[in-house]
């Protein structure tokens, strides 16, 4: 999470800035005025703005940081100006610059400036990633164990899927918690879905024939000793002893809603055995 976008409204100037940093390897992008500019920030996320107070004017330039508190309030803003007042620099910062550069600028103090605003967003979203998995988990424990009656440990995969789709695209999400509710019930309809489709096309498999008894009861004991005890256990109780799901419930201490799903996610688990 490097990027940098820079804002002036000389494209000789952005050039020579946009070359400094890809001197240093800070990958930038430029906008040559303010519609420009926003219309990036709304489609990307940029950590760190570096933008000219004049933007053909300094009110374009107090416009911009505006639109960037409204659109991007993550992103940490630098300003340069040629020269301002007090009162100026003071409403640069109520605007939200972290820093107000003056020009011209060195090199190694553009440079440390924007490895320090770089490093304060990547310090604030590890704290912002830290309060959302809190304030989501227990929501998130709540639906995949509580309404979709999903065992704990195949809950926590679940989870876990939800929350690497929400790492890959968490710069344009804007409700967390709301997105993330609706991603772990998707995940969760999704799998009841594949695990029924793998119990129908097992149901539906032709019985062996006489001949091959022998070879598929030695093949069977092969595939159960390749998988996992739990596993095993629903395959051997189910599958082979034709124990109910009540009977298998309380036999192994699972809840009654789980066994379906985990004797689906067991029979699976055996059908890769033997394919290997």
């Amino acid at each position: 999470m490097t990027r940098i976008l820079i804002v002036d409204d000389e494209p000789l100037v952005a050039a020579a800035v946009l070359a400094v940093l890809d001197e240093y390897e800070l990958e930038a992008e430029t906008a040559t005025d303010r519609d420009t500019a926003e219309a990036m920030l709304a489609s990307e996320f940029f950590p760190v703005i570096l933008a000219d107070l004049r933007l053909r004017s300094e009110e374009e330039g107090f416009r911009l940081l505006e639109s960037i508190r409204r659109i991007s309030p993550r992103s940490r803003v630098a300003s340069m100006t040629g020269y301002a007042t007090p009162d100026t620099e003071a409403r640069l910062r109520d605007l939200g610059s972290r820093l107000v550069l003056h020009k011209p600028i060195g090199n190694e103090e553009l440079i440390a400036v924007m490895r320090e605003l770089l490093a304060e967003v990547e310090r604030a979203d590890g704290d912002d990633l830290e309060q959302v998995y809190e304030s989501t988990i227990n929501t998130l424990r709540s639906i995949s164990r509580g309404r979709y009656r999903f065992p704990a440990e195949d809950a926590e995969e679940l989870i876990q899927e939800a929350w690497c789709l929400f790492l890959e695209k968490r710069q344009s999400i804007r409700t967390p918690k709301a997105w993330l509710s609706g991603t772990i019930a998707n995940l969760c309809r999704q799998e009841i879905n594949r695990l029924t489709r793998e119990r129908s096309r097992s149901e539906t498999m032709a019985e062996p024939s006489v001949d091959s008894v022998d070879d598929a009861v030695i093949a069977v004991r092969q595939g159960l000793a390749k998988i996992d005890a739990r596993s095993r256990m629903l395959c051997e109780m189910i599958g082979l002893e034709q124990r109910s799901y009540d009977d298998v419930s309380a036999a192994a201490g699972l809840p009654l809603g789980s066994i379906g799903p985990l004797y689906m996610r067991a029979k699976s688990k055996l059908r890769l055995a033997f394919a290997n």
